[in-house]
């Protein structure tokens, strides 16, 4: 399921300039310095943090962001839920729709963890929970899915099939479901412009949420936990998210340029980069070639701002302008190139617009200190 290779062991304690590009690297301390962050905020606000893993898939990402406790995080697929299943995670949440012809997958993992939980939003999901029933001693642990606002999965708070669908999860059939709480994604963060937009969000989802967990119990309904999550709204959190009980952000670890543009870091804290050797000089049309195409980037954030998919460290004057499969065509902004700059083999560091987007592109993670490859984190891969 990972892309472990035998063959990138050799490149423990190489220089970054050794790598073969295109090359995902990791700076090792700002990495741990954004995993401590963000434990502090939830701390500061008496919640507990669950990390989504969906950005790094790494055992390593998910240990650091759990601050080694291996315990309470959300995945995005059932290939990550059986990873780190394996790699001694026992807490894990399933964040997202049942998919109902891999049920007998999602038993297996309930009876295996102490803890293995899902997401529902519809009465059809929790009837296929029910047609399979786990055995004596296991009930299925459910959250609920809300959508307050994002628009992309989930029942609406405000919906009258919510509270029916929450007391269905929680009454009908209590020795085989148990509803664990309500579940929310602020989403809707990446369409703001600066932080008091996200906050603005944040503080909507909260409240919508925490008046959906008031009218359940007012109604009998136990609802013990509340968690919201997105790395916008966990970054710079709003004082009325101290009233639910976890947050579960995800992209913060690495951070990357999308979420710097948003407000979310400053760039000193954006631990990703991509790293791409200049392949080629074409005066004619003022561009250079480098070796890293939409293969080892994406193409997420072409016509989002105007650095487009990447920027280019420490380069303000140079455009990354085309990507293809293998290839990517630098440009200067104004004016024209200097060619001398940039000979070929040059390395030219990016920053991707989105890291989750970049990182599924490469099997293998380079952890750097010092300009040295320290760890070499192996991301799981599949559905």
């Amino acid at each position: 399921m990972d892309g472990r290779t035998d063959s990138s062991s050799r490149w423990l304690g190489a220089p970054l300039e050794q790598l073969p590009t295109p090359a995902l690297t990791l700076d090792q301390a700002t990495l741990r310095r954004n995993a401590e962050h963000m434990r502090e905020r939830c701390q500061a606000l008496g919640l507990r943090l669950r990390p989504h893993v969906k950005t790094h898939k790494t055992l390593e990402g998910a240990e650091l962001a759990t601050g080694g406790t291996r315990r309470g995080i959300v995945v995005s697929t059932l290939a990550e839920a059986h990873f780190f299943a394996a790699g001694g995670f026992d807490d894990i949440l399933y964040a997202y729709p049942l998919p109902g012809g891999r049920l007998e997958e999602c038993a297996a993992l309930a009876q295996r963890l102490r803890a293995f939980q899902l997401l529902l939003d519809s009465p059809r999901a929790l009837a296929l929970l029910r047609q399979r029933p786990l055995p004596a001693g296991k009930r299925w642990l459910v959250w609920l899915k809300l959508d307050c606002g994002n628009g992309r999965a989930g029942v609406r708070p405000t919906d009258p099939a919510a509270m029916a669908l929450a007391r269905a999860i929680a009454e009908d059939a209590p020795e085989e479901v148990t509803l664990v709480g309500v579940y929310a994604h602020c989403g809707d963060t990446y369409g703001c412009r600066d932080v008091p937009a996200i906050q603005a969000v944040a503080r909507a989802t909260t409240i919508a949420v925490l008046d959906f967990v008031t009218a359940l119990r007012q109604a009998g309904v136990p609802c013990p936990q509340a968690s919201i999550g997105s790395t916008p709204s966990c970054s710079h959190p709003v004082p009325e998210m101290a009233q639910l009980t976890e947050l579960h952000p995800g992209n913060y670890l690495f951070y990357d340029l999308q979420q710097t543009q948003l407000g979310s870091c400053r760039p000193e804290e954006v631990a990703i980069r991509v790293l791409t050797r200049v392949i080629g000089h074409y005066p004619h049309r003022n561009q250079l070639l480098v070796d890293c195409g939409w293969a080892a980037l994406s193409l997420h954030g072409r016509n989002q701002g105007p650095a487009g998919c990447a920027a280019v460290e420490g380069h303000p004057q140079l455009r990354l302008v085309g990507l293809t499969q293998e290839h990517g065509q630098v440009e200067a902004i104004d004016g024209r190139l200097d060619f001398e700059r940039f000979p070929l083999g040059s390395i030219l560091a990016l920053i991707p617009f989105h890291a989750c987007a970049t990182a599924a592109m490469h099997p293998v993670y380079y952890v750097h200190a010092e300009g040295k490859v320290v760890e070499l984190w192996h991301p799981v891969r599949g559905w």
